[in-house]
């Protein structure tokens, strides 16, 4: 099994196509998830834990050592994936993503899987993967300079942001994890770097709380852009790794626009 909606699909399309269940479910923040006691036991009986870290999973850290105290193999990606920073959200590059790949795949082999099978269903990833990255990459390149500045509501673009050759000016929340607070002062700095800079809107996470984020825009007239960052949904435009990734970059290219 997956911590996040996130790690269970990218493991289910190694494991060609077979379901992976996901501790946090489909719409649900992996920064604020409280675990019931079916998923304490769900993740018990689990030989397997694809887990991302970095604090990411937050309640769920303790539960992650109890199982693997009592024999499961976890294995967090987010230290496998050159990780840069604090920030846990390794995900939003894929090409981090495919340096994982043959980590999972060989936690796959060693659960049961059958390794050749596995291995050109891997590659078939690998290959979507550098699809997806050239695909992302070719609609943000027309972008000029002074419209490659995004702001965020929390820390979780920066990976992206490297990858892309975009400049995240400012967040809303200044830290990678939802749970924190903005402050007045912090909203007036912003603010100000918003209208200084010519920013043309906020970047949202749809799970979260947007009203810090909407209040800014609506007084500064910029638009606020809702995107799917820390989990799947149940919309087939943002179910799948792939899907999201792609259409969050299609929103971003469209509202940086010139």
């Amino acid at each position: 099994m997956a911590t996040t909606t996130i790690w269970a699909d990218i493991t289910s399309q190694i494991v060609c196509g077979d379901p992976v269940p996901a501790l946090v479910p489909a719409g649900a923040d992996p920064h604020t998830f409280e675990p019931s006691l079916r998923d304490r036991s769900r993740l018990d009986s689990a030989t397997a834990v694809i887990a991302n870290g970095g604090g990411l999973e937050g309640s769920l850290v303790d539960l992650l050592d109890v199982a693997a105290s009592n024999g499961a193999d976890v294995v967090e990606m987010m230290p496998l994936a050159r990780p840069v920073s604090d920030d846990p959200h390794v995900w939003q590059d894929p090409t981090r993503v495919s340096d994982v790949i043959d980590d999972i795949a060989a936690m796959a082999v060693d659960a049961g899987f059958d390794a050749d099978t596995v291995a050109a269903c891997a590659d078939d990833y690998r290959t979507e993967l550098a699809a997806l990255d050239a695909e992302i990459a070719g609609l943000l390149a027309p972008l000029p300079v002074e419209n490659r500045r995004m702001v965020t509501s929390h820390d979780s673009l920066e990976y992206f942001a490297d990858r892309y050759g975009l400049d995240i000016v400012g967040t809303v929340i200044p830290s990678t994890n939802t749970l924190a607070e903005s402050n007045a002062a912090d909203l007036a700095a912003l603010a100000g770097q918003i209208e200084t800079l010519g920013v043309p809107a906020v970047f949202t996470e749809q799970l979260e709380s947007s009203t810090d984020a909407d209040r800014l825009a609506d007084r500064l007239g910029v638009e606020v852009v809702p995107l799917v960052t820390d989990a799947l949904t149940s919309d087939p435009a943002t179910d799948t790794y792939v899907e999201m990734m792609r259409s969050n970059a299609a929103a971003i290219a469209e509202a940086l626009a010139p």
